[in-house]
């Protein structure tokens, strides 16, 4: 059981290639760690193996089922830019509560404040956003989150506060994390494996 690509490629024009030949897998209850250079693809393969995009080359499967379109999917991917993943026409109680209701506990782990529920995205900071994003994505029927620098728009000590309330419900739940970032230390501090993307 894991979430895996094998033998990913992918380019936009052909035979060039942003990356190619890439097999890795999560495990449930892993963190991996996905590291690389700027360009070298990262966010890319974040969305091939959520299925939001489909490979060039090579397949993904999710506990050995290929990923396809369907109503829920049980590979989350939380992005570096929530604006991007938010309906800008929705009050943040409707984007919260979208595919399911989180608990009291789960808002409060994460600091959400009740007065911003009835507010819509544009009147919330973009560290505020993230925080819906993230619980969002914390669906019960969720099986692997992909974090793609999912934090970098937080000053380090509210950095430190997600990390924490994200993972504890991650291995709490036996989710599968991949956490992807351009800061060594901060995988070295928070995965089990990193895994790093561009030719070597």
């Amino acid at each position: 059981m894991a979430l895996t690509g094998e033998n990913l490629g992918y380019y936009y024009q052909k035979e060039r290639w942003i990356f190619e030949d890439v097999n890795i897998s999560v495990a449930p209850g892993e963190v991996l760690g996905l590291s690389g250079y700027s360009g070298c693809g990262k966010t890319t393969l974040s969305r091939i193996l959520a299925g939001y995009i489909r490979p060039s080359a090579g397949r993904v499967t999710s506990d050995g089922i290929e990923l396809k379109p369907r109503a829920f999917r049980p590979v989350q991917l939380i992005y570096q830019h929530p604006e991007k993943a938010i309906n800008p026409k929705w009050r943040m109680r409707d984007v919260l509560t979208e595919s399911y209701t989180p608990t009291q506990d789960m808002l409060d782990a994460f600091e959400i404040r009740e007065e911003w529920m009835n507010r819509w995205p544009i009147e919330l900071s973009g560290g505020q956003l993230q925080r819906f994003c993230i619980v969002r994505a914390l669906n019960p029927a969720t099986r692997y989150i992909i974090a793609d620098e999912m934090t970098t728009m937080l000053d380090a000590i509210t950095q430190a506060k997600i990390w924490n309330a994200f993972l504890g419900i991650c291995r709490s739940r036996n989710i599968g994390v991949i956490v992807v970032s351009h800061e060594a230390s901060l995988l070295s501090r928070l995965c089990d494996n990193i895994y790093k993307v561009g030719r070597h």
